[in-house]
């Protein structure tokens, strides 16, 4: 435009004259999950208790920003906490996650963003690999006492997380052997499915083993500094503090050995199944960005490690005595029916499932045997 012009300087003094209407901001009714749902319902949605939930939230109110007033409806820490546990938990959209508690959804991913670094920092709390005489012999006993199998402090594997696309010139690192975006979470826990050390920060393209050689805690099993051996799979080394599964068993001691190693390893199984079935979005794949997913998956291992500890360490009892009457259908009709009492059952059962499914295993395979000398003398 040539400000020179007559008509165009006419036409920027008629846009001075101009009132353009600010849209009004709509406030959306918020509600207080604590009070309209009932413990079983709060529990299938959120994961957590109610006591619980309270619980969390004193121990990460100083790392959430406070509201020094009433300008523009703040969020209080416990609503924060929902909002984030609600995403967690069912890998819920943030728009749909929004309109169940009444905020926006730029608003349901600040509250994600915040909850999730505060949890992670608690990390060196929650999240502690045995180091004296006295945790390590306690590691070795429950290992003992189990599975029969002595100095024995931990099962260490690595599960993907899957990932939205990522883009860069190193996107293509992050697709694993399966083919999806991922991170590959390496994990070590105990007999009791705690988890003792988590690094959440490889690409999908990486090994396992390579994970575990450039992990800072090898370095402290090679000089010594931790007195006890872990128990990997087939894609591990056979060390003096890691122990593998025999490829090719040639005699009834080497089988047992292999049958006692499925056993005790199989902990670090059931826990990537408990914190998947606990947390969908570890299941169904993270849909924020690569630094918070990383960050999230830190703070779902806190969370994970903070439920054992509410379950053996705190008298948490708030059940209300009409919570098993007042019980909504509306969660029956849900694709996440979440059972913590069947989640408990089935890892109380693990042995009597690993001997049948042993056995299921060496039956089929010596009905193969069978089906292929049959077919083979056939055609001789």
């Amino acid at each position: 435009m040539d400000i020179g012009n007559v008509q165009n300087v006419r036409r920027v003094r008629n846009l001075r004259n101009v009132h353009f209407i600010r849209q009004r901001k709509i406030y959306k009714i918020r509600k207080n999950p604590y009070t309209e749902l009932t413990n079983n319902e709060f529990r299938k949605k959120y994961r957590f208790s109610k006591a619980e939930c309270l619980q969390i939230v004193n121990e990460i109110r100083d790392f959430l920003p406070r509201a020094v007033n009433n300008r523009g409806k703040p969020i209080s820490p416990s609503l924060q906490l929902l909002i984030a546990l609600r995403y967690l938990a069912r890998g819920q959209v943030q728009d749909d996650n929004g309109d169940l508690h009444g905020v926006s959804q730029p608003t349901v991913s600040r509250c994600l963003n915040r909850v999730c670094r505060a949890l992670a920092s608690l990390k060196n709390n929650y999240i502690k690999f045995p180091l004296t005489n006295e945790e390590l012999a306690t590691k070795k006993a429950d290992f003992r006492r189990k599975f029969n199998m002595p100095s024995i402090i931990g099962a260490i594997d690595c599960t993907h997380i899957r990932i939205k696309k990522v883009a860069g010139d190193y996107a293509q690192l992050y697709i694993n052997r399966k083919g999806f975006y991922s991170i590959n979470v390496q994990v070590i826990c105990d007999a009791n499915c705690h988890i003792l050390h988590v690094i959440a920060r490889w690409r999908g393209s990486a090994h396992d083993s390579r994970i575990w050689n450039e992990s800072l805690i090898k370095e402290q099993f090679e000089n010594g500094s931790i007195n006890g051996i872990l128990l990997g799979d087939s894609g591990y080394a056979c060390t003096p503090y890691m122990l593998t599964p025999i490829l090719n068993p040639q005699n009834d001691m080497e089988r047992q050995y292999n049958y006692t190693h499925i056993r005790a390893r199989n902990t670090i199984e059931r826990l990537f199944g408990q914190i998947k079935q606990r947390f969908r979005c570890l299941l169904r794949g993270m849909t924020i960005s690569l630094e918070n997913a990383k960050v999230a998956i830190v703070a779902l291992s806190v969370l994970h490690n903070m439920k054992l500890h509410f379950k053996n360490h705190l008298n948490i009892n708030n059940m209300n005595p009409n919570d098993n009457n007042n019980s909504s259908t509306e969660d029956s009709s849900e694709d996440d029916d979440y059972n913590e009492e069947s989640e408990s059952a089935s890892s109380a059962d693990e042995d009597n499932y690993n001997v049948v499914q042993i056995n299921q295993n060496r039956d089929w395979q010596q009905l193969v045997i069978i089906w292929k000398f049959g077919w083979l003398y056939g055609c001789l």
